[in-house]
């Protein structure tokens, strides 16, 4: 029989300090970029509390030596940084940006004489519905020409969890309410609560853990579409220009960067232009 209820005490941890909020929050900053304003310590003290009561720890410097400790700290450092990175996202979430990636792989498949290869990446693919959402759409552009076309999608994030769970690519039932009707040829029902990708899909996708401030580190691949959203808010006005000049090296000649409308103020670079096209904000690499 199973006891429903524990008569375990729960662990009673203490409100972060002055100097333990700036602590962590400059580990945070020193590791991953990302900014915790002193308005959002609350916010940063209750993703430490919770999982220092799910494994036992009382005191923050004791948690703190356990992070930084080899091995098993790197694992636990891992667990962490996917409760402080948000990970809340849907499936074609700005249609307007997957609409711009839509017309910028169909243009190049016009212009495309015999074979096209079309690489994207999304920067920070969470559990992975904006990744599949642009492998769908990839897909479905494919289907529609006689021109030989290949296409694949790498898909990173900081959360080593959250890209576990995007390569599993299962979900609700619920989520399936934004994807339109002519991108569902493209799941699978599992039950009448879940849905999967076929594996038609999967095959084109590839994953991986990336810390976007190592965006500068030397790579020969390249890519035909950048997709970078709703991550470029977490970081300070210097590390997202940091971050976007990195960026630019890993786009083929004629790529695209599509960022989040409001993520960036006047952001140049002169390997760029802005793209005109209405409630996205995207570049092409000249």
């Amino acid at each position: 029989m199973y006891k429903m209820y524990s008569n375990k005490p729960i662990i009673q941890i203490s409100p972060l300090t002055e100097v333990e909020y700036l602590r962590w929050s400059g580990l945070l900053a020193e590791r991953l970029g990302i900014i915790v304003p002193k308005e959002r310590k609350m916010f940063l003290q209750s993703k430490i509390w919770s999982r220092m009561r799910e494994i036992g720890y009382t005191a923050y410097d004791k948690y703190w030596e356990y992070i930084n400790s080899g091995i098993e700290g790197n694992l636990e450092w891992s667990q962490l940084v996917d409760r402080l990175t948000v990970h809340e996202t849907s499936f074609f979430r700005h249609k307007p940006s997957f609409e711009l990636v839509k017309e910028d792989m169909l243009r190049k498949i016009h212009l495309s004489d015999e074979t096209l290869k079309y690489k994207m990446w999304s920067v920070s693919c969470a559990t992975g519905e904006e990744a599949y959402s642009l492998a769908m759409l990839a897909s479905n552009a494919c289907q529609n020409t006689d021109i030989k076309t290949y296409f694949g999608v790498t898909a990173t994030d900081v959360s080593s969890p959250a890209v576990a769970l995007a390569k599993q690519a299962i979900y609700s039932a619920e989520k399936m309410a934004n994807i339109d009707e002519e991108y569902r040829n493209n799941l699978v029902q599992l039950n009448d609560e879940m849905f999967t990708v076929k594996d038609s899909i999967k095959k084109r996708m590839a994953f991986g853990v990336f810390n976007l401030l190592d965006v500068n580190r030397p790579s020969n691949i390249k890519y035909d579409v950048i997709y970078c959203q709703n991550v470029l808010m977490y970081f300070e006005k210097k590390v997202r220009e940091h971050i976007l000049n990195g960026l630019v090296a890993y786009l083929n000649r004629d790529g695209l960067l599509v960022l989040g409308q409001t993520e960036i103020n006047a952001w140049s670079h002169p390997k760029m232009n802005r793209v005109n096209k209405n409630r996205t904000l995207a570049f092409r690499l000249k």
